[in-house]
């Protein structure tokens, strides 16, 4: 196929690029895990969702996703979601069938601790049949052409959300010491303004893993595409009534959106 061909001869490009943005990925997870949120705050917003004891928010994760993602922008670019996760599994089917075990031992707790039942069993399928697909495209495309493209695909798809947010309001915290979102203009870019970008094209990147943006995605999907209501997690009418009072008024609307706001500014 041509497409093969034509990335084969940028295969050593690709494999550098992807070896930085692996490595940045790893470095930023460590860092919004070890370093006080006073810090890290100030650069990535709401860099708490790569938290482990916040990744079981599924709540949290809604409404933050739903406030950052207002945009059709966005939210097409997000889309892909799905798509990536199975790109993901061929990655990890490429390193060691572990990798697999782990991604799977991840989801089955993040089902277990979310709670929800319904959720749970709608993301664990979700995850299940991403794997099935990466593993039938391995077999039509052959290993090395299918992690060649995953690869390029992957950071292709972190660079393009990473780039679609420029056209949403800009969070707080990153302008000024307000609670506020604000619309961007010349006025108030800044140095950390600028320095999210190159942040938030690793984060981007680091969304699209199975344990990230999938899970949220699989809470809208199975509610208001399947129509199921959710035994223990917000409704997604919800989640935007939440989102949309911190879009107006700030974070200090929403409580745990309080607690981020002030555990970043509590140097102050």
């Amino acid at each position: 196929m041509e497409i093969f061909d034509w990335l084969s001869n940028y295969e050593p490009f690709i494999n550098q690029i992807w070896i930085f943005t692996i490595t940045a990925m790893i470095v930023l997870y460590i860092i919004c895990n070890t370093i006080p949120d006073r810090i890290v705050g100030k650069y990535l917003p709401l860099h708490n969702v790569f938290k482990p004891q916040t990744n079981v928010d599924l709540d949290y994760q809604s409404i933050g996703y739903a406030l950052l993602h207002t945009t059709w922008l966005t939210k097409l670019t997000h889309s892909t979601i799905i798509i990536e996760v199975v790109l993901w599994f061929i990655i990890f089917q490429s390193w060691h069938w572990s990798f697999v075990l782990l991604a799977f031992s991840i989801i089955f707790l993040q089902s277990y601790y979310i709670g929800d039942k319904k959720f749970g069993l709608f993301f664990i399928l979700t995850s299940l049949i991403t794997f099935g697909l990466s593993y039938s495209t391995i077999q039509y495309l052959g290993k090395e052409n299918a992690v060649l493209i995953s690869k390029a695909l992957l950071m292709l798809g972190g660079l393009m959300r990473m780039l679609s947010h420029s056209a949403e309001l800009i969070p707080p915290i990153l302008v000024d010491d307000s609670d506020q979102f604000q619309k961007l203009s010349l006025k108030n870019i800044n140095w950390r303004v600028l320095f999210s970008t190159p942040i938030g094209y690793v984060g981007e990147f680091g969304s699209s893993l199975p344990s990230r943006i999938l899970p949220i995605q699989v809470n809208y999907l199975y509610q208001n595409v399947l129509g199921i209501k959710p035994q223990s997690t917000l409704s997604w009418s919800e989640v935007n009534a939440s989102a949309k009072n911190v879009l107006d008024g700030g974070y200090l609307k929403q409580n745990t959106l309080k607690e981020y706001y002030n555990s970043v500014m509590k140097s102050k």
